[in-house]
Order: structure tokens, then sequence, then C-alpha cells
């Protein structure tokens, strides 16, 4: 089905909150969702895939911590959207230290934040993982390898660089995002926990005449 990128977002934010993101994480998840889909990246499913296996975790323990110049996360894999809002935050580090990730989740959240810490730098900056090279200025992205590899699941390590000039193949911008029913069923599941419990009066308020009787 083809949806439009203001309806993703919106729902990926929603997901987001739902599986346990504070409000400004799951704004980043909104927005990293866009970014990629944006690119013709199908961000959605990966999406979905990542909300169940972090679903309730304790966001501390998936952050990254900064262990001898790597990033860890202190319990289970490390989270894409925690661990991308470092990168942006910390870009001015790229300058002279390339980062290193360990054990992450779904790297190919971190494109967006990547993009953000180009823009920032003035420069291009590089991710690396499981034989895919992705370059990110502050307008484009380019790929270098198998376009299969963006969509690993959990990638032992992830490189972050700053590079004088991108290589490879640009992203061509889409306008709309194709996404499956059963993606969209699994984000709305996770979005309706955001949703208050009906009450008494919210019920008879949304059913019509309620307990009036105007026959």
């Amino acid at each position: 089905m083809s949806w439009s990128m203001n309806e993703i977002e919106a729902l990926a934010r929603k997901a987001a909150r739902g599986a346990g993101m504070c409000w400004g994480l799951a704004e980043e998840t909104g927005k990293a969702t866009r970014a990629l889909l944006e690119l013709g990246i199908d961000a959605a499913a990966p999406l979905a895939d990542l909300l169940a296996a972090h679903d309730g975790a304790d966001y501390a323990q998936i952050a990254p911590r900064n262990t001898d110049g790597v990033w860890l996360a202190g319990g289970d894999a490390l989270c894409p959207i925690t661990a991308g809002a470092c990168l942006s935050d910390m870009a001015s580090g790229l300058a002279s230290t390339p980062f290193t990730l360990a054990h992450t989740r779904f790297p190919l959240f971190l494109i967006p934040f990547a993009q953000a810490a180009a823009r920032r730098l003035a420069c291009t900056v590089r991710l690396e993982w499981d034989g895919v090279q992705i370059d990110a200025t502050a307008t484009a992205v380019h790929l270098t390898g198998a376009r299969a590899a963006l969509l690993a699941a959990v990638t032992p390590v992830v490189t972050c660089t700053k590079i004088a000039s991108p290589a490879g193949h640009l992203f061509a911008h889409a306008e709309r995002a194709e996404v499956s029913p059963e993606t969209i069923a699994r984000l709305t599941a996770f979005a309706h926990r955001t949703y208050a419990p009906a009450t008494e009066a919210s019920r008879q308020a949304g059913a019509g005449a309620g307990l009036s009787d105007n026959d």
C-alpha cells in the first residue's frame, strides 16, 4: 500500500512511544524512518522488528557506553536510535577520531543521524558494516555494496568516519512510502498502546444519542 511520508512518520513516532521509548526518542524514530523511506529504503518493516526486539526495554541498558573507544550497550544489542542520537550530538568528535559501534541492531537507522552529522561538520560521513558502505553528505546519501546488507537485523561492528568526499551509487528520492498491510498492522498495534483507555463517559460521548431517546 502507498502511504504519505507524513502518515508513516506519525505512525512510526506513535509506535516507538508505544513500544516504550520516551517521546524524544520516539520523535527521532519517526524522523529517521521517514528519511530512510525518502531514500527508497524499506525502513517500516525493520522498524517493526526493532520495536519488537526492544519492546519494554530499559533504554539505559541499550544506549551506547564508550568503552576504550568502542560504543557498547550495557545489556542487549545497541539501539540504533539512541546510538544515532549520540552520533549526531557528538559529531564534532569525528573530526579527530572514528567511532566504532559494537553489536548494533538494524544499523540502517544510523543513516539519517550520519547525515545530520555531515550537515553539522560540512563534510562526508561514512558508515560501514557487513560489506556495505554508506556515504552521507548534507544533501545526499550514497551506497557502495549490496543493497540487501542495508537491512541487516544485527551487526557485530559499525564504523563511522569523517571523509573528504562521497563515493558510490546515489539514492533516488521517493515521494511516497510503499508499506505492506502486515507491517502497518504491526506498527499500529504498538501505536494503540499510546491511546488512553476508554471510560464510561468517553464511551457515551462517542455513542451518538447515548442514553437519550429521540424517537
